[in-house]
């Protein structure tokens, strides 16, 4: 009688409608226009961030992970332009741990979301990150490569100075233990030279330090703009350092 009354139950959950989810999706500002499957294995299409369209969200949760007391789920979006695909699980202490990231989304639908990226610039994002940890929305780990192709920087004329790599953690420094995260940002064919490290620390204080240099290609407007970093030195490259808070 007890084991029928517990799979019972368990039929009950597993197939209540996807569109129970809605009420999570509005927490974070989310809206969908229909909703298929069931809270376990299901989808989200018409899905809209503050009235900017995004796409279709599909979701598997991983219900063996309650037996550590996590929440977990595969998660993937599907855009009209870009796609994105993870595993998510929810810590006991609140932090969002992401494995097999996977992303390739153009930096214009970045920008219209809550994650810091500049209004105005154009180009595509295209990363793959093994490990990556959240807290309270902030890295304090990180493990992937993210590289953004065909940037177009408003200030520039709208000029397509190229490609760049940002690889965490940074190859060139020693990490182990370190509470900040690291990343090395490289250009892969772009008008700059750029070598230069980003640190992410603990309170949501970020610092870009490095150099920069100008390729034969770089038209007019881009070497006046590099002119307001200081004086180059004998090779050609000038200092660049930005930090605040984000």
């Amino acid at each position: 009688m007890a084991v029928g009354l517990v799979a019972l139950a368990c039929f009950v959950v597993v197939t209540l409608p996807a569109s129970l989810v809605s009420r999570s999706l509005t927490r974070f500002g989310l809206t969908a226009t229909e909703y298929s499957g069931t809270i376990w294995s299901g989808a989200a299409t018409g899905v809209a961030w503050r009235g900017t369209a995004l796409g279709e969200l599909r979701w598997n949760l991983r219900p063996l992970a309650l037996l550590r007391a996590r929440a977990a789920a595969d998660l993937s979006f599907a855009g009209a332009d870009g796609s994105a695909s993870a595993s998510i699980a929810a810590a006991p202490d609140g932090a969002l741990e992401v494995t097999d990231l996977r992303l390739d989304l153009p930096l214009e639908f970045l920008a219209a979301l809550p994650t810091g990226m500049p209004k105005g610039w154009r180009g595509r994002a295209r990363g793959t990150f093994a490990d990556l940890r959240l807290v309270a929305g902030w890295p304090v780990q990180a493990q992937g490569t993210l590289e953004v192709d065909g940037l177009v920087v408003p200030r520039l004329n709208q000029s397509t100075i190229g490609s760049f790599e940002i690889r965490a953690p940074d190859p060139r420094a020693a990490t182990a233990g370190a509470p900040a995260v690291t990343a090395r940002v490289t250009d892969k064919d772009a008008l700059l030279s750029v070598d230069a490290v980003l640190t992410l620390s603990p309170g949501r204080s970020f610092q870009l330090e490095g150099s920069v240099a100008p390729r034969a290609a770089a038209p007019p407007d881009l070497l006046q703009a590099l002119e307001f970093l200081g004086p180059a030195d004998a090779a050609g490259r000038r200092p660049i350092g930005a930090s605040g808070t984000l």
